[in-house]
């Protein structure tokens, strides 16, 4: 297996290893927001030598410019709804310093935004990161092939029963969707397989596969409801499939997506939910949305999408999140 980078918090190194070392499990109250957002390149000022070209000091790319970028994330990110605590996978982001200084801030604070994993393939640019304010009791790094980004697991265990977490950035579309499908259909596989574990292992937890997965809930591939797809998805709660409710008709969600291409919405970023969290125990689903604030919005009612030329914008993906209360 490849060497893959792995960043835990280290200002709250203390706190993570006496939560893994087996102190009572977290006492969940007033509710659970699980978050996923692609905040779009976001990276510091310093030059570490992975960064893209443009985001080096040498290309011009300043702390004020990374500032006013950290300023609007934590405006979209305090836009979630109110909660008792939070879990949030961000997608493009540069590493752990940038997750330091992003919740770095009084405002978040009051989140409770204090633990963290990071993790991305060696030398890539960008990683994918889970922030919360429940302590991780235990991170592990999936190897999802040679050159490709790994899946991060996330475990939280808390009074309510555990949580488990799959963070992932699946292959974009450039080169083309059906190019690229096979791609995407094989890191899949390691989801798949990950999840079929966790749940062998801890039956009745409830497990999050959450992310940017350039793909729709609907294209058969990835996800969708024939044999082909690797994660069998619906609108509703059954057994042996994991609830999407961008395909729950039952909801009025607004915008009808969290990515715009060519002027159409498409459901790029998801949070697939396990069946136990309809099960009547432990925690459970209550409701989902998509912050779409003013920050976020061009004059015609777009993603206003990051410019790095124009040094302008917020992120061309919106954040999707759901609700889980415990019983």
């Amino acid at each position: 297996m490849r060497k893959l980078r792995f960043f835990l918090l280290f200002v709250f190194a203390l706190l993570f290893v006496v939560s893994c070392s087996g102190q009572g499990a977290f006492e969940s109250a007033d509710g659970l927001c699980v978050a996923t957002w692609n905040v779009q390149n976001l990276f510091d000022a310093v030059s570490d030598g992975n960064e893209y070209e443009e985001y080096k000091p040498s290309s011009g790319w300043t702390q004020r410019a990374y500032e006013s970028r950290l300023s609007n994330a934590r405006k979209v990110i305090l836009g979630l709804p109110s909660s008792g605590s939070y879990i949030i996978v961000l997608n493009e982001i540069e590493g752990s310093n940038v997750v330091e200084d992003l919740i770095k801030n009084n405002d978040i604070a009051k989140m409770g935004l204090r633990y963290y994993a990071c993790a991305g393939s060696d030398g890539g640019a960008i990683q994918t990161a889970v922030v919360s304010s429940i302590p991780i009791s235990a991170a592990r790094v999936h190897d999802t092939g040679e050159g490709r980004r790994p899946v991060l697991e996330a475990e939280f265990d808390t009074s309510s029963g555990k949580i488990f977490v799959l963070a992932l950035h699946l292959k974009s579309n450039i080169g083309g969707a059906f190019e690229t499908a096979q791609i995407r259909h094989e890191e899949a596989l390691t989801v798949k397989e990950v999840s079929h574990q966790i749940l062998s292992e801890n039956p009745g937890s409830v497990v999050l596969v959450c992310g940017d997965m350039n793909e729709e809930c609907w294209d058969n591939n990835v996800m969708g409801k024939d044999n082909d797809s690797v994660l069998k998805v619906k609108g509703e709660f059954g057994r042996d499939l994991w609830y999407c409710f961008w395909m729950d008709n039952s909801l009025n969600l607004w915008p009808g997506g969290s990515y715009m291409y060519n002027g159409l919405w498409k459901c790029y970023d998801n949070i697939l939910v396990s069946s136990a969290a309809d099960d009547g125990t432990g925690w459970e689903f209550e409701s989902c949305g998509i912050v779409f604030e003013s920050i976020q919005k061009t004059a015609d009612s777009k993603p206003f999408a990051w410019d790095r030329n124009l040094l302008r914008g917020v992120s061309d993906h919106l954040p999707v999140w759901i609700r889980l209360n415990s019983f």
